[in-house]
């Protein structure tokens, strides 16, 4: 029988995206030995840009960046880039609501902007109460952590048009339906945002959220494996099996992966971790030769009660004729559509009924199904009725050797922000300064 292979660390990160880059390179800062061990055959993991042959881009995972995201912010200083400002999506006249099949923009529905005001009020008052830092510890957690935030909606009354737009609005935000989200969570994320110093989204990086990881990466010479994916760990020895079958033993185990992959390697993950849902769905983007929208009119924002669910223009702000149509294939409908062998030719024929002439300028096209891809299994932590009380004091503790990270361990879950943090924080942790 063959022996293993065995080297030993003193920190091993389990993901190369932005929360495992952020706590290596914060240990390596500190003196530390690591290695990063990455599945993929890139960086990022669910940060992922696509560049395009005329030098146009989109993000095919995390896209947009808010005025409070400071760790974010702090590496775009850091690292030389600069930001662009999302401008779609604010005028009612420019951007569409997708009915029954008959797209109309915002200001055509008379009371709808009255009845977006009172679900955000509803909100407000929602996240009103809830700690920022421990959404645990407020004082009617128990009860809203039970309580999906579809209760909340249904209780205002609203028409079909407002429920068709706030629907899709939530179904955005967290991947999952109204019924899936509890009010916790939806308070808590609100109470983020409202904290923001009034850039909720406004911004993507000029250039590829990408550069993050690889702007953190060349600080790390020598100390990242890509191809290097892991078939089993334990906790209590800080041991990792490659499924080469590769054997590393350390001091501190970091592990970013999202909950699901973690769950097939950690035969001893916690209930209460398993139990995390995720968002469901992908995205299609499509490269069209002319922005014609733009001669109709409309910023190619769009809310629809069909399975594609929401259409915006990617590339304010890029040069080019060009430009490119991204659909957020959320929650179960679009992850259905996002699965079919013809998803991208059903998406295209929407985008033509929408803004007539897509078609025939459709150039490149690209799809990512995030829940089926194996390495990620779902878009990102959703916590639903029932999970997030359980799940806090896990996703924050140690577990013999192995300390967590990644977006579903941060406040800012979802973002980008809140796996930087999480890197950030697990370094700490390891350090002892945590």
């Amino acid at each position: 029988m063959t022996e293993l292979v065995t080297t030993r660390h003193d920190v091993i990160v389990v993901g190369a995206g932005l929360a495992g880059l952020q706590c290596a390179e914060r240990l390596v800062a500190a003196g530390r030995e690591v290695v990063v061990l990455e599945a993929r055959d890139r960086l990022g993991g669910r940060v992922r840009t696509h560049r395009f042959a005329d030098g146009q881009w989109c993000e095919l995972g995390a896209e947009f960046v808010d005025d409070s995201h400071r760790t974010v912010l702090g590496l775009v200083e850091r690292f030389g880039l600069r930001l662009s400002p999302v401008p779609s999506g604010g005028d009612d006249a420019a951007r569409m609501v997708d009915l029954g099949g008959r797209p109309a923009p915002y200001a055509f529905f008379g009371s709808l902007a009255a009845e977006l005001a009172r679900w955000d009020a509803a909100l407000a008052e929602l996240a009103a109460g809830i700690d920022l830092d421990d959404p645990t510890a407020s004082a009617d957690a128990a009860r809203l952590d039970a309580t999906p935030l579809s209760a909340l909606l249904d209780g205002l009354g609203l028409g079909v048009v407002a429920r068709v737009v706030i629907g899709r609005d939530i179904r955005s935000e967290y991947m999952l339906g109204p019924e899936q989200v509890s009010q916790l969570m939806a308070g808590w994320m609100t109470a983020l945002h409202l904290s923001s110093d009034g850039g909720y989204e406004g911004w993507r990086i000029a250039g590829g959220n990408d550069q993050l990881a690889t702007g953190l990466a060349a600080l790390l010479p020598g100390r990242i494996r890509l191809d290097a994916p892991v078939a089993w760990l334990d906790a209590d020895e800080g041991e990792v099996v490659l499924r080469s079958g590769e054997r590393l033993v350390a001091e501190h185990l970091v592990v970013t992966v999202p909950l699901p992959v973690l769950g097939r390697l950690w035969p001893d993950m916690p209930a209460e971790l398993a139990a995390v849902s995720y968002g469901v769905g992908g995205k299609v983007c499509v490269q069209v030769g002319r922005r014609i929208w733009r001669d109709q009119g409309r910023d190619a924002s769009v809310r629809s009660d069909r399975a594609f669910g929401e259409l915006w223009e990617a590339t304010d702000g890029q040069a080019g004729d060009a430009g490119v149509l991204i659909a957020l294939l959320a929650s179960h409908d679009g992850a259905v559509l996002g699965s079919m062998p013809d998803g991208e030719q059903r998406v295209l024929a929407e985008m033509d009924r929408l803004f007539p002439g897509v078609r025939g300028l459709a150039g490149e096209r690209v799809r990512v199904d995030w829940s089926n891809d194996p390495r990620s299994l779902g878009a990102f932590a959703t916590f639903g009725p029932g999970q997030l009380l359980r799940a806090w004091s896990p996703l924050r503790r140690p577990h013999g050797r192995l300390v967590l990270a990644g977006e579903h361990t941060d406040s800012w879950a979802g973002y980008m922000e809140g796996a930087l943090r999480s890197g950030a924080r697990a370094a700490a942790t390891v350090l002892g300064e945590g």
